[in-house]
């Protein structure tokens, strides 16, 4: 068997399309094992800059916490930054406690994670331990990257991409500038949630998008469907709502069982479980990724609230900060159970920003108004006053920081 025809016989999308057999079990097994011998033939791959590959907005899973990533610029050439910024808000949420990313990457020292540790310093130690083994052992299996101008766009393999950066920070080493990387003529979503729930499982947000861009693919490829690209939602939670209506976006006949298949799940039931997140509050949807909360979890915070999005806002920050997670500010805004770019922007003209005179002014404006006949200037009231909140949560951990550095 020649290597061109190899490399084309191990692509996953072609072998689910040759599969006879239908069953979950049967698709199952062609997606894994696709991946699999993809693997066991990295020899096909080439080394790529690691700054010439971008990640792809669509990716179904996370590695890079929201709170993070809102406050980097998104360029290549800006990573330290992004690494600077989640090591601080790690130290916030150890309390003021310093958390310094090179010790780690250091081959002369063995630091272990500590036994207790809120869930951005575990998202963090989490890569951090991969770019060790990547250090001592070597990449074992390729990223899978896909032409895209220029540059490249990732397919698989965020996580070992992020390593690889980390590493080029910490050692400046040359041999980290540059990442083994298969290239596929365009990315295979189908491919892409083979090997998400191949390397690691999703958390339910995750299988929620998992579940909407395999919908979206068959609903435009058996219907003729058509769906904004995720580049034209200022929130990438819009993007996969687009197939939120169940009634409307039903799923392709003769296509549950490779959906099921390649989301990893049993029965329907699951796949409208899944398609009910996509409708969450955005706060609620971005607190829950950041903390890798599970489907059922989610519905057990809905079923308290009883379907009320300000109490189910209330309800996942509170526990959002029992775990010492802080809820990024600005991201409790009324149009929290989302809507469109255009509308947002006419409904909310200007965003106030917490510890400014102008906010505190509207939060006492809007406590003096609310009352049980004026439901809007209550929930905007709750609203400001969760931001006043945290934005008092920060400046106190500051200015304790400051103190300890005093002592």
């Amino acid at each position: 068997m020649s290597r061109k025809k190899g490399l084309r016989e191990l692509d996953a999308f072609s072998l689910i399309d040759d599969v006879s057999d239908t069953s979950a079990h049967s698709i199952d097994s062609a997606l894994f094992g696709a991946i699999q011998a993809i693997d066991a033939n990295r020899q096909s791959a080439s080394p790529i800059s690691i700054f010439e590959i971008k990640p792809d907005p669509r990716q179904p899973r996370r590695t890079i916490p929201f709170v993070v990533r809102t406050g980097w610029s998104g360029k290549l050439e800006d990573m330290a930054s992004l690494f600077n910024r989640w090591a601080e808000l790690v130290s916030a949420e150890r309390g003021g406690t310093p958390f310094e990313i090179a010790p780690y990457l250091d081959a002369t020292q063995d630091i272990q994670r500590p036994d207790e540790i809120g869930p951005l310093e575990d998202a963090l130690l989490t890569l951090i331990e991969l770019a060790v083994s990547i250090r001592n052992d070597g990449l074992t299996n390729p990223i899978t990257v896909a032409p895209l101008g220029r540059q490249y766009q990732l397919e698989t393999g965020e996580r070992r991409w992020l390593s690889y950066h980390l590493l080029f920070l910490h050692t400046q080493d040359q041999k980290y500038a540059k990442i083994a990387a298969r290239t596929v003529e365009r990315i295979n979503i189908w491919r892409q949630a083979a090997e998400n729930n191949a390397r690691a499982n999703l958390n339910a947000i995750g299988k929620a998008r998992q579940f909407a861009v395999l919908l979206m693919d068959l609903l435009e490829t058996k219907r003729g469907d058509r769906f904004n690209p995720i580049d034209q939602f200022e929130r990438e939670q819009d993007f996969y709502a687009q197939v939120a209506d169940g009634d409307r976006f039903t799923v392709p006949r003769n296509t549950g069982e490779r959906l099921l298949a390649a989301m990893g799940l049993k029965n329907t039931k699951q796949l409208r479980d899944y398609r009910a997140l996509l409708k969450l509050p955005h706060p609620v949807w971005q607190i829950a990724d950041d903390l890798n909360w599970t489907e059922y979890a989610i519905r057990s915070l809905r079923e308290q609230a009883e379907d009320d999005p300000t109490k189910l806002i209330l309800l996942a920050v509170s526990k959002a900060r029992q775990v010492g997670y802080s809820v990024p500010t600005g991201a409790l805004t009324p149009s929290a159970a989302g809507r469109s770019r255009s509308k947002r922007k006419a409904a909310q003209p200007a965003q106030i920003v917490p510890g400014t005179r102008q906010h505190y002014a509207r939060l006492a404006s809007l406590i003096s108004k609310a009352g049980p006949s004026r439901p809007k200037e209550s929930a905007e009231a709750l609203t400001l006053l969760n931001e006043f909140r945290q934005w008092l949560d920060e400046q106190e951990r500051r200015l304790k920081q400051y103190t300890m550095d005093n002592k």
